[in-house]
């Protein structure tokens, strides 16, 4: 970076004191801060990396990228502007130039005089990057090349563990697992992920044993009990808060903009299509169960009722209130936001590419029931699953439902006009995952 920018104690500390802030979430005293150093350091790249992490923690997703631009537009060759302009690239899927600037501030810090603890540093966030992007292999390489500088760093080995269980090596991952727990014995992330390790390698007794501690440790924690259960063979009936929430939580950014999966858009642009041909005056109310983004909302666009979206993560409410088409966005559990609903409340309800992480439907699908007006309809999707499997089944996270399982339940809870369209749901490693979008309609109250 070009040195002739302030480094006086006085700036640094200021510059310090800002990332404090943000840190801490208090952002606008940050952002009065930072306007303030930008009227007399208005070139200077610090001050955009720190507006970048700024704009990250407000949820202005447009904001982050456009200062990390501008940093590394400032600076180069400055190995910070580089790996945070990566870092923002990753989180929207943009892999290759993401991965081409984390090379590049690399090589940046190898050609500098950086201290070894620098280094360490940028090798963590270049892993971490890699890890986003689903790059194992070479993230377990620059895990690996950080902990030969730092050998004894607890987090870096605990993330090489990680790693291995990615690049399946699990047997390996409970190894180092394993040591790290006889240093810390009751650490729950340890024992967790050793247990799931000890899952893959088929090692049940052992991961029974992982699971009775965690749970001795929180008895009521859902995410453990859900771990416990795999470890016993019992199929969960749904994804814990936790589970979902860490598996989307990072990736609105990535969702919304590279739309890794088309297929979400073209199903949710088809739904919304059938939304105004059952409403053309547009004056319906709409419950839209897993928003994720707001693709629906996108789609529809204004209307006369009211458009509601429930979702756990925060990162895809911010993205779904962006698109300034929902009344509100409530992060909760969907089945809690189904209970909580009155009676007769809503036109449509949609569950689009939501059931994958729900199993047991015998309270999701009667509560629908319950909350739409008369002559309202339920629209959802989910995966399939062989005829002669159980109602449904988890297989690395995801639910698939049997056909009967699903339709007997419809015409159970009293749903008429039921209509089920065979279509392609998702890609998983390229491969085409087949499922049904089914429309049912709550029949008309007749006097």
């Amino acid at each position: 970076m070009n040195q002739t920018f302030s480094n006086s104690a006085e700036f640094i500390a200021q510059l310090q004191n800002i990332e404090q802030q943000i840190n801490d979430k208090q952002l606008q005293e940050a952002a009065l801060q930072l306007n303030q150093l930008g009227k007399t350091a208005l070139h200077d790249p610090r001050l955009f990396v720190l507006g970048s992490r700024l704009a990250e923690a407000a949820g202005n997703f447009e904001g982050m990228l456009q200062a990390a631009q501008k940093a590394h537009q400032l600076a180069p060759e400055w190995p910070n502007a580089s790996m945070r302009l990566a870092r923002v690239l990753a989180g929207r899927d943009e892999a290759d130039e993401a991965m081409s600037l984390v090379e590049d501030a690399l090589a940046q810090a190898a050609s500098q005089a950086t201290s070894s603890a620098r280094d360490t540093e940028l090798l963590c966030q270049a892993a971490t990057v890699a890890q986003r992007l689903n790059r194992h292999p070479q993230a377990l390489q620059w895990w690996r090349k950080a902990e030969h500088i730092n050998p004894e760093d607890f987090g870096i080995r605990h993330q090489i563990a990680r790693s291995l269980i990615h690049c399946n090596d699990a047997e390996s991952a409970v190894g180092i697992l394993s040591s790290l727990l006889a240093q810390l014995p009751n650490h729950p992330g340890l024992l967790s992920d050793r247990l799931r390790a000890r899952l893959n390698t088929q090692q049940y007794e052992q991961a029974i044993q992982d699971g009775q501690a965690l749970l001795a440790l929180d008895p009521f924690n859902e995410e453990y009990r859900f771990l416990m259960d795999l470890a016993l063979s019992i199929t969960p009936k749904t994804l814990p808060a936790a589970v979902i929430t860490n598996l989307f939580d990072g990736y609105g950014v990535r969702m919304d903009h590279h739309l890794a999966d088309p297929l979400q858009s073209i199903l949710s642009a088809d739904v919304a299509d059938s939304i105004l041909q059952w409403y053309p005056d547009r004056n319906v109310d709409v419950l839209d169960l897993g928003c994720g983004t707001g693709t629906l909302g996108a789609s529809l666009g204004s209307l006369s009722g009211a458009l509601i979206g429930v979702d756990l993560s925060q990162e895809m409410a911010d993205k779904a209130i962006a698109q300034k088409v929902y009344d509100r966005i409530h992060r909760v559990n969907i089945l809690d936001a189904l209970q909580a609903t009155p009676s007769d409340h809503y036109d449509v309800i949609t569950a689009l590419n939501v059931l994958t992480y729900l199993g047991d439907l015998t309270t999701v699908i009667p509560n629908a029931h319950r909350i739409l007006a008369a002559g309202g309809r339920l629209v959802f999707s989910y995966l399939t699953c062989a005829d002669d499997k159980a109602g449904y089944t988890l297989q690395n996270y995801r639910y698939t439902h049997q056909t009967d399982y699903v339709q007997e339940l419809l015409e159970k809870t009293g749903f008429g006009e039921i209509h089920n369209e065979a279509r392609t749901m998702c890609l998983v490693d390229g491969e085409p995952v087949q499922g049904f979008l089914v429309t049912a309609r709550k029949p008309v109250t007749t006097t």
